[in-house]
Order: C-alpha cells, then structure tokens, then sequence
C-alpha cells in the first residue's frame, strides 16, 4: 500500500527560490534541494549583479539584473544543482534515443534497399554522419533528419516515432 505519492512531475517542479550570498536556494515539489552559483548562470557573477528574483511558474526562474535585463532560467538547468543523478539519468535517456534514432534510420534505409552511401548521398550528408546517426553517436540537426526522411520516402515523425502497432 502506497502511503504517499507525488505529484506528476515533481522533479520538474521548482516550489522555492531564495537569493543566497553564494547562489540561488532552490527546492523541488519532490523534496530535492540545491545551490545554483551565481558564476553559472549566464551574465551574472554575484549577488549584487541581480535587482530581483521571481518564480512565476514551477517551471521557471526570472532574473532581473541591476542594469535590467531579464535572465531566464528553465527548471532544466537548475535541477542538476538539485540532484547529482539528474544529469547522469538524462545523459543515458539522450543516448537511448540516439541510439533509437540510429537503428530506425537503419530499418528504414535497409527496407529500402539502400547502402549507406547511396542514402548518404541522396540526403545530401556524408557516409561517415550517416555511419555515426545509425550507431547512435551523434544527434542529428533537424535539417539533416528532414533530408534522410525525404530520401527514404518518409516523414520525420517516422524517424521518431514507433507507430503504435510495433509497440503493441
């Protein structure tokens, strides 16, 4: 019997966020704390360079420079501050879908009979770009997604998507 449960999304959720001397306090609806150094947040040094902070959602934190320039901070990069698994967690979750992204690209181009480099050449890239998306060592931009899909008579959401029956 469950005695407590979360709610969805608690990781992603920032409930506090308190200007600190040597950073900003923050703290997650699933309980998790940590300091963000003012020497990582992009145009800030230190305290004394902020005029305010704001939280104006969960998702969300706003700087306000004392020249009066807003910075925003997305729940993202603040959240590794809060948890040292989070970046570990989201670097394997990154590489599983490269590497889900290679062997799609990989079926389709081999249903298609295509050789690597008749693919390659008919999306305008390289063979070696090629070889590294379909061993899942490299994220591809999307206009380089858009030209793979073109030249297998695809769509892009093929690429990124298993159709519902295959997961069935």
């Amino acid at each position: 019997m469950v005695n407590a449960v979360l709610v969805k999304n608690a990781n992603r959720m920032m409930t506090i966020a308190t200007l600190l001397e040597e950073g900003i306090e923050l703290s997650f609806a699933d309980g998790s704390m940590g300091l963000l150094p003012y020497a990582d947040v992009p145009g800030i040094k230190d305290r004394a360079a902020l005029a305010s902070l704001e939280l104006p959602n969960p998702y969300e934190i706003v700087l306000e420079t004392a020249q009066g320039e807003r910075i925003e901070i997305p729940w993202d990069f603040a959240r590794h501050y809060c948890d040292a698994t989070y970046r570990p967690t989201i670097e394997v979750l990154a590489m599983r879908g490269r590497e889900t992204l290679g062997e799609r690209i990989r079926r389709f181009r081999e249903s298609s009979g295509l050789t690597q480099v008749a693919l390659a050449r008919a999306a305008d890239i390289g063979r070696v770009t090629l070889v590294r998306l379909e061993k899942g060592e490299q994220t591809p931009r999307f206009r380089t997604l858009e030209a793979i899909a073109k030249a297998l008579g695809r769509r892009v959401p093929e690429l990124l998507v298993e159709p519902e029956w295959l997961l069935q």
